[in-house]
């Protein structure tokens, strides 16, 4: 017998459990009409640099949830373009995570107010029909009037629906290499560097040096993010290119484990629902300047909460103003921005103008806070959404 449900999510992660989150912070009877359901189980392995910037930060904020996670706090970040470099600094600009562990205390949060959350549990089938959708897992048949699709770059829902858009996928490639955290400048300085220079050969996207802690030891994450975001142009080699970058900090890539994934970037254009079915995070889109993943996830959960309540409140259940929604939210208005900027960026190729644009970055970056190490951009929460749970 099928299991009916009100909301199955398809994906445990920041941006399905934020979607979970929002709804609850709005009514906790909501924990009860949710079903999350994800074939990893938690605590699990995540490409990703990890950066969980203010704007992550101040969405977490707003939902009571007090940065609980272990991070490294950045306090500086260095932007490098051949011999020339600015840098932002902040208190801090921006914390870094393990991923395994960021998204299982999330799901933890979310269980402890309520909300179901099957892990180990991969879809095999969706079926939309006209008053539900139909989701068959390796263990259960669900009939749910709403299913958010929230599985990543790599979406199962996006593939097995024909989503009929043509979003673009960015490229990442990563290493974890130990290091002595006491002599390492980019750990005793709390410093996290973007390195440009490669755009020189090719790549549209920067080398990056993230220090971070696995298992409480040190570790620096490093590699290759190549936004796509002029796909005209040839690919880089993304290995060869991590692999020169590497022998410069005295590194062999060799002996090391390569990680790659791909990251669906954002467009304003693209279709982000169907009747009965949202998409969120990056399964819908992120951002192709920075290739930042986790704070616009955790921003979808924002938009798509109040999309979701509206549709049961009038029964209404076609979504045909959601990307209305997401496209007015000032976070997406950002990341729109963001997209212009990539695609502006990352198709100079002329070095003179590569550098003078620089200088005019470096210069406009004085203007701001973040000149200043003792900014601090984040809020703190109002009150602390675990709270109510006992109310649930």
């Amino acid at each position: 017998m099928p299991q009916s449900v009100d909301i199955l999510i398809v994906g445990s992660g920041p941006s399905g459990i934020s979607t979970a989150l929002n709804l609850v912070r709005q009514d906790p009877f909501w924990a009860k009409r949710i079903v999350v359901i994800d074939k990893a189980v938690h605590p699990r392995p995540k490409l990703c640099g990890g950066g969980v910037t203010h704007i992550g930060q101040n969405i977490l904020a707003d939902l009571g949830l007090p940065f609980e996670p272990p991070n490294f706090g950045v306090r500086e970040v260095r932007l490098v373009y051949q011999d020339r470099q600015f840098s932002f600094y902040g208190n801090p600009v921006f914390r870094i995570v393990r991923r395994d562990e960021f998204d299982h205390w999330l799901v933890k949060t979310a269980v402890k107010l309520g909300v179901t959350v099957r892990q180990g549990e991969a879809v095999k089938q969706i079926a939309p029909q006209a008053d539900y959708v139909e989701v068959v897992t390796e263990k259960e048949t669900f009939h749910a009037q709403v299913l958010v699709a929230a599985d990543g770059s790599r979406s199962f829902v996006r593939r097995t629906l024909k989503w009929d858009d043509e979003s673009r996928v960015a490229r990442l490639l990563e290493v974890l290499t130990p290091e002595n955290a006491h002599i390492q400048p980019e750990f005793r300085d709390g410093v996290a560097i973007f390195d440009f220079t490669r755009m020189a050969d090719g790549l549209q996207g920067y080398y990056w040096d993230f220090p971070s802690y696995v298992a409480g030891k040190p570790f620096m994450n490093r590699g290759l993010f190549d936004s796509r975001a002029r796909p005209e142009r040839p690919k880089a080699k993304l290995k060869t290119q991590l692999r020169d970058s590497l022998a410069e900090r005295q590194r062999n890539l060799d002996d090391y484990e390569l990680k790659g994934h791909p990251i669906r970037w954002w467009d304003k254009n693209g279709r982000f629902a169907i009747p009965r079915v949202l998409l969120v995070g990056d399964a819908a889109g992120v951002d192709p300047l920075f290739g930042e993943g986790i704070s616009f996830a955790l921003g979808y959960g924002r938009v798509a909460a109040p999309a979701l309540i509206d549709a049961f409140a009038r029964q209404d259940f076609s979504f045909v103003d959601y990307g209305r929604r997401l496209l007015a939210d000032p976070l997406f208005v950002q990341l729109h921005i963001r997209v212009r900027l990539a695609r502006i960026a990352y198709r100079i190729q002329s070095p003179w103008l590569a550098r003078l644009g620089w200088r005019i970055v470096g210069w406009g970056v004085k203007l701001t806070p973040w000149r200043d190490p003792s900014f601090v951009p984040a809020k703190k929460p109002q009150f602390n959404l675990t709270d109510i749970a006992s109310s649930v």
